[in-house]
């Protein structure tokens, strides 16, 4: 039990958590708070999972093995997560939500939950639209890229729920 308490007080891990009990709620209520429900609940996971499975963890397996591993059932888990989504509030929220994935809101949500500053670099985002063009971003292009996503998918959400 003391091992729970000390993951949920880690920082603004149990911040993340009780967002996400008030955007289930909230969500019940409008669908514009699914996608970052979305984000905060993936976000969640990618702490749980990458951080205090992979960074805090002592192993003789390879590091790349270990990270290609984590990242499959990261995508497994969003991927589980977006067809629930889909399948309770709707396709074209669902994709709103993908949408935010693919253009890394979760990556930043990430570090501003773990009170970590932004990388100056990142090289890991090479799926993202921006990675497509240029290998290695910028916390700019990053930024940018996240901001763009935001505007796409509530843009697309906006239009489909004809506010």
């Amino acid at each position: 039990m003391k091992s729970l308490i000390n993951i949920f007080f880690y920082k603004l891990t149990g911040l993340n958590f009780l967002l996400v009990l008030l955007f289930i709620i909230i969500s019940l209520y409008t669908q514009f708070a699914v996608p970052v429900l979305f984000i905060l609940i993936s976000n969640l996971f990618d702490i749980l999972g990458y951080h205090f499975t992979l960074i805090r963890r002592t192993t003789t397996m390879p590091e790349q093995e270990i990270i290609k591993a984590y990242r499959i059932n990261q995508l497994m888990f969003d991927l589980m997560l977006l067809i629930i989504i889909g399948l309770v509030f709707g396709w074209i929220i669902s994709l709103c939500c993908a949408i935010l994935k693919l253009f890394a809101v979760q990556d930043i949500t990430y570090y501003l939950f773990l009170q970590k500053p932004l990388p100056e670099k990142w090289h890991w985002l090479k799926w993202t639209p921006f990675g497509l063009l240029k290998k290695i971003l910028s916390k700019k292009e990053v930024i940018t890229q996240a901001i763009i996503g935001v505007i796409i998918s509530y843009g697309i959400l906006i239009l489909y729920l004809k506010f």
